[in-house]
């Protein structure tokens, strides 16, 4: 097999370890390695009635999923139904349906709560568009599908991009009423266990108090305060509770520090967006409804706060979640702290981004590989280094002998013998104290150029390695396949690299590309 057909095996096998990891493997990785449960790893110390492992009876599993936000024609200002902007839907699609499937599914949870934000731009969306909308939603999550309807209990929050704020549901009522009839009330309570859940339309607390908006959820938030409590209480809601601020967000956040930010139509000065509860309805929530669970203080003392970030890679979040929810399935003890009653794990899922950013530098990696390997592969290289490392071992060689024999001929005197033929013949003889050399005797012969038969026999083999040398380099290139560079013109180079690099990205492809289209579908088509 030529260097650059080895080349081409190795970079197809690694695009394909690459495809079956980004496109299939990275979403088992939540499931398999990163996140449990909170309550199956809970301490003895922690929660004494679970003997340092955790029973699955004790506690509800309950998954816990936000901002889906799938794109419409209102996300990117592309026009409806172009090319363009059905691809971003469908890869946006894609993961979300992914991470649903592959990251959340397989921890099987008993529950699962969508806090809102379904749609982009759900409250300027026609009848016809919202519903496809929905259908790509429900595709998305499986909530058409019979595995979901008879083995898990799905409770739904409204989002300011669902029905927008106070202002725009004052003067469209209508996209409330599509909401309520598709998704159910928009304040209401459920029981998880021996834990009870309060959700709120937090996009109407802060509206005018002596509208019709925000009277029904505050005449809600008073019933439940009313009713005696029974059950810790979780209070559900889109928009953050208030906090001061420069007030930090905490690790998981995209940005560390989020200020409060409201707005107010001028017309009715009604709110027309706000990305934190004001201080005063975040009081008076807490303070009715007692929640069990960034740290605020109530009458009913200390209340935790989970802020859960999007479920999708394209609202600009490099780190898509969900969140795992244990609800207690058994009344608190006495012994037991209150935090017990609901336990929660910020999950991650893969970075969507990050993997189509390596599959580029992969592409340009591989393009410059088949441009610029060498037509003969690197064997030429490792033999030339093979044969430079032959010579300097011969050279060392030869040093030893050519002084082992000078010493040998210092220690040594030879006389001159005629024979009776008339030929002369030399015979060693060795001396019985060495010949020792002094400066003047080398100042004497200083000038003489003398070359002994030694110094003969060193240039000549020194000769013989070299020649070996470049001739061994030279072998290794086939004259037939490499013709001299001089006969050739650069262009005829150029093409011929072109050629052979589009002829193995075509190999790569025919291997990758299929793989590829089958995950995408495999992933697409309804289970």
């Amino acid at each position: 097999m030529k260097g650059h057909e080895k080349l081409t095996l190795l970079l197809c096998l690694i695009w394909t370890a690459t495809i079956l990891y980004g496109e299939m493997f990275s979403f088992y990785m939540p499931f398999l390695f990163s996140c449990s449960w909170p309550h199956l790893s809970s301490s003895s110390s922690s929660n004494p009635t679970m003997n340092g492992k955790g029973y699955a009876a004790d506690y509800v599993k309950v998954a816990v999923i936000a901002d889906p936000q799938i794109m419409d024609k209102t996300s990117l200002r592309l026009p409806s139904k172009s090319l363009a902007l059905e691809f971003v839907q469908f890869y946006t699609d894609l993961f979300m349906r992914r991470a649903f499937f592959s990251s959340i599914l397989p921890f099987k949870p008993e529950v699962i709560l969508f806090l809102g934000d379904y749609f982009d731009g759900g409250p300027y969306l026609s009848d016809d568009e919202w519903q496809e909308s929905l259908s790509r939603l429900k595709h998305m999550f499986g909530l058409n599908t019979e595995e979901i309807h008879s083995t898990v209990k799905v409770y739904h929050l409204p989002g300011n991009h669902d029905i927008g704020y106070a202002t725009l549901q004052s003067h469209k009522p209508e996209v409330v009423r599509r909401y309520e009839k598709e998704f159910g009330s928009r304040n209401y309570r459920f029981m998880v266990g021996k834990v009870e859940f309060v959700a709120v339309d937090a996009q109407t607390v802060d509206a005018n108090q002596e509208g019709s908006v925000a009277s029904a959820t505050w005449d809600f938030v008073s019933n439940v305060s009313s009713d005696r409590q029974l059950h810790p209480r979780v209070l559900l809601s889109h928009i953050p509770l208030y906090r001061r601020d420069w007030t930090d967000c905490g690790p998981h956040r995209g940005s560390p520090i989020i200020n409060q930010r409201i707005r107010h139509n001028i017309y009715d000065k009604e709110v027309s967006y706000q990305n934190y509860i004001t201080e005063e309805s975040s009081n008076q929530l807490l303070n009715l409804i007692r929640p069990c669970t960034v740290a605020h203080e109530s009458k009913g003392g200390p209340v935790t706060e989970h802020t859960l970030g999007t479920i999708s890679w394209q609202q600009g979040n490099l780190y898509p979640s969900f969140m795992l929810l244990s609800a207690r399935n058994s009344p608190l003890s006495d012994t037991s702290l209150p935090e017990e009653a609901v336990l929660t794990r910020l999950c991650f899922l893969p970075m969507q981004t990050h993997i189509y950013i390596w599959y580029i530098v992969l592409f340009v990696l591989t393009i410059l590989s088949l441009l610029l390997w060498p037509t003969s592969g690197l064997s030429f290289c490792y033999h030339r280094f093979d044969d430079m490392v032959e010579c300097v071992r011969k050279l060392i060689n030869m040093y030893r002998d050519e002084t082992k024999e000078k010493n040998e001929d210092e220690n040594c005197e030879y006389d001159m013998i005629w024979g009776s033929d008339g030929s002369m013949h030399l015979v060693k003889k060795v001396l019985t104290q060495p010949v020792t050399r002094t400066n003047d005797i080398g100042a004497v012969e200083r000038g003489n150029a003398v070359m002994r038969a030694t110094a003969k026999k060193s240039v000549n083999q020194l000769t013989e390695v070299c020649l070996s040398m470049e001739t061994n380099a030279d072998s290794e290139v086939d004259p037939k396949k490499l013709p001299p560079r001089g006969s050739k013109s650069k262009a005829k180079v150029v093409i011929k690299r072109f050629v052979r690099t589009f002829r193995m990205l075509i190999l790569i492809a025919a291997v990758n590309v299929p793989l590829y289209m089958m995950l995408l579908f495999k992933d697409w088509i309804d289970k």
